[in-house]
């Protein structure tokens, strides 16, 4: 009885929010970010190989920072927790990170209706890892383990109301593991060359 009456309550607040403030009309609006990750590690030279698109699913949740620019243009920087990693086709191996990360999103878009905003959005990012956990052959020392994240995404969305849902595409410039470390992993072939990529499907709402 107290889950319902606390959920009617946050919807009665929500009702209650003028439907005038919106992202993207004042110069400034705050937001909570959560969704699902999507990441390998894969290549083009990994195109046609087995396990070429599969992924392993993760979560990323924070704050969101939108600031209305002219011309349709936004600036969104956000402060998220992300989880990335990899699993290993036929056998029980896995390796996966927990990282800080700081996306700026650049973003272009044209309002429709008054309350619906598709847009674009490049977004580079940095971040650093503060947590491996692996297990099987995937069961990596954290001193090898690349602490520093930076990389690109690109992607798009649409804002409905105080809602934004979006999906991008991130690419890990640096490798996973530190360059020039010495590990030997000889039922992974190439991993110290690897970098993490995959998609992030979000959910964010403005206050």
């Amino acid at each position: 009885m107290k889950k319902i009456f606390a959920v009617l309550s946050m919807a009665f607040v929500v009702a209650l929010m003028p439907v005038k403030a919106q992202p993207g009309e004042d110069f400034f609006n705050l937001g909570v970010r959560g969704g699902l990750n999507f990441s390998n590690m894969s290549g083009i030279k990994d195109m046609g190989q087995d396990g070429f698109l599969k992924t392993y699913t993760g979560f990323n949740a924070g704050l969101v920072f939108n600031f209305n620019l002219p011309l349709g243009f936004e600036l969104n920087p956000e402060l998220l927790y992300v989880q990335s990693g990899v699993k290993k086709d036929g056998v029980p191996a896995s390796l996966k990170t927990g990282s800080l990360r700081l996306p700026v999103n650049i973003q272009w878009g044209i309002r429709l209706l008054g309350v619906v905003k598709p847009y674009v959005v490049f977004s580079p990012y940095i971040g650093g890892v503060l947590f491996s956990e692996g297990t099987g052959m995937l069961d990596i020392e954290e001193k090898f383990i690349n602490r520093l994240q930076y990389g690109v995404g690109i992607g798009a969305g649409v804002y409905i109301w105080r809602f934004q849902v979006s999906f991008k595409w991130n690419w890990d410039l640096n490798t996973v593991i530190k360059e020039n470390s010495e590990m030997d992993l000889p039922h992974f072939g190439d991993l110290k060359d690897k970098k993490f990529n995959g998609g992030e499907l979000s959910l964010a709402f403005f206050f």
